[in-house]
């Protein structure tokens, strides 16, 4: 028995796998692998519409909440301390005005080692009147006639009674922002004339309640 036989069948038996190995293996169009590639190409679609999607427009109603409101934002200054500086104010000049309001807030610190300005405004509150009286001509007579006051217009008489108070110690060489401070210290400890002229208007405007609506 010769050893060529075996040689050929050896050398056949490598090329064809040889053969097999360097062709590329054709998948059947049937075969086990279409689910897994129907989803890779449904997770591809998924994943390529959800990143082109347009982003959403916001409404409206979101735009306009967003922010701050309009009443919501403070003013610029105090409005009591502002219209306190108005009243002290002369001839236009706004500037020293200013400056006497804060060696008057200055003063109130140094007298009570608290912040002054809820003192200030805590001062103007307690002698502001919330009625003024009116006088009207009724059938040959004068009626006195009680009326509600406007925030405003209260806490402008507050600080005019606070003002015409404080003139009491103008003879006595006194400056007039030590005057004021002096004099709503005064208040708030109670003993001022402001107190006076509170209660007589509102007496007067007691006994005269039945004017109210007379026109």
């Amino acid at each position: 028995m010769s050893l060529r036989t075996p040689l050929t069948t050896f050398r056949r038996t490598f090329v064809t796998s040889a053969r097999s190995l360097a062709e590329p293996a054709t998948v059947p169009a049937q075969s086990g692998f279409s689910p897994l590639r129907d989803l890779l190409a449904s997770s591809s679609s998924s994943s390529s519409s959800s990143h082109f999607a347009p982003a959403p427009i916001a409404s409206e109603s979101q735009t306009a909440a967003r922010g701050h409101d309009v009443h919501s934002i403070p003013p610029k200054a105090d409005p009591t301390i502002d219209l306190f500086t108005n009243c002290l104010m002369k001839d236009g000049k706004k500037d020293e005005a200013q400056k006497m309001v804060s060696r008057i807030l200055t003063m109130l610190n140094q007298s009570t080692n608290l912040p002054p300005q809820p003192l200030l405004k805590q001062a103007i509150i307690s002698s502001s009147p919330s009625i003024k009286i009116l006088s009207m001509r009724k059938s040959a007579k004068t009626v006195l006639t009680p009326r509600a006051l406007t925030e405003r217009q209260r806490t402008r008489q507050g600080i005019a009674w606070l003002l015409k108070a404080s003139e009491k110690g103008r003879k006595g060489g006194v400056s007039r922002d030590q005057r004021i401070a002096r004099e709503i210290l005064g208040v708030l400890e109670g003993q001022s004339d402001v107190f006076k002229w509170l209660e007589e208007r509102h007496k007067i405007a007691y006994l005269n309640r039945s004017n109210m609506t007379a026109r």
